[in-house]
């Protein structure tokens, strides 16, 4: 379905968009001849790494890339008690464009994100306006490895935690991906803070017919404002707990677990 490219500097941009191109031509061949293993009708798709490069859309989108890894996040990922600033500036440079940059909490060639922060900024990432690249173990609490003095790099890479998985850690990272599988808009809607105590932020793209109310760091219950994005009368669910409430006033009123992922019935039901 696509390509993630290493050290792309180091070849020429024409090269690059060859390959796209070529790419393109085949998935699309592939697709036409087999209708019925094909997962979906998304085109060949590419993403960058290229050393340094932040959330501001690459010069290398031209040559073929329609994303490149964003090396930003990482440090940015851990602002995660007051995201605002991260969402609104990411938000800017991506609302409205499909992805450009892709996200991640650690990497083999950096760190491994806190091992004892990864429910906070497993948040921050699967919220955060972009694409998400999910280094293996970051879902489960995989722990650092062996640091062998040559390479200490080489503790980031230590064999996955099948047996010893933190199954509440995954939980929560399960229930914020597929919420974010099923909404556009949390990737390249038009972000807006509602609360900052609960924080509370709504992302809306009207391109797809598209939003979503989010709090964090509401507990027990809660009544929440969602005046401009769902009307009066609209039965909402709250994806992160299954819970259901009625919007009256401008505001839903109910039980909530720290997180809450507000949509509208119809889009959880797909």
């Amino acid at each position: 379905d696509g390509f993630r490219c290493d050290t792309v500097k180091h070849v020429e941009p024409e090269a690059w968009m060859a390959l796209k191109q070529e790419g393109v031509k085949a998935l699309a061949e592939w697709k036409t001849k087999n209708p019925t293993k094909k997962i979906d009708d998304a085109a060949f798709w590419m993403v960058g790494e290229y050393w340094g490069v932040g959330p501001e859309r690459s010069k290398m989108l031209t040559a073929g890339f329609d994303a490149m890894i964003n090396f930003n996040f990482q440090e940015r990922g851990k602002a995660f008690a007051k995201p605002e600033g991260l969402f609104s500036e990411y938000a800017k440079l991506q609302a409205g464009k499909a992805p450009h940059m892709l996200n991640y909490l650690s990497s083999h060639d950096t760190q491994l994100f806190e091992r004892d922060k990864l429910m906070e900024g497993g948040t921050a990432l699967l919220l955060a306006p972009g694409g998400v690249q999910i280094f293996y173990g970051d879902e489960s609490g995989r722990p650092l490895g062996y640091v062998p003095n040559t390479d200490p790099q080489q503790a980031t890479r230590s064999d996955m935690n099948w047996n010893a998985m933190d199954e509440k850690l995954l939980a929560h990272w399960r229930k914020l991906g597929t919420f974010r599988a099923r909404h556009q808009a949390l990737a390249r809607g038009e972000h807006r803070q509602m609360s900052e105590n609960p924080y509370v932020f709504s992302r809306i793209d009207p391109t797809v017919d598209d939003l979503v109310v989010v709090a964090l760091g509401a507990t027990g219950e809660v009544g929440l404002n969602v005046t401009g994005v769902f009307a009066d009368g609209q039965m909402l669910r709250d994806a992160y707990t299954g819970r259901t409430a009625v919007v009256e006033k401008g505001s839903i009123k109910l039980q909530a677990e720290r997180v809450v992922l507000l949509e509208r019935m119809e889009a959880a039901a797909h």
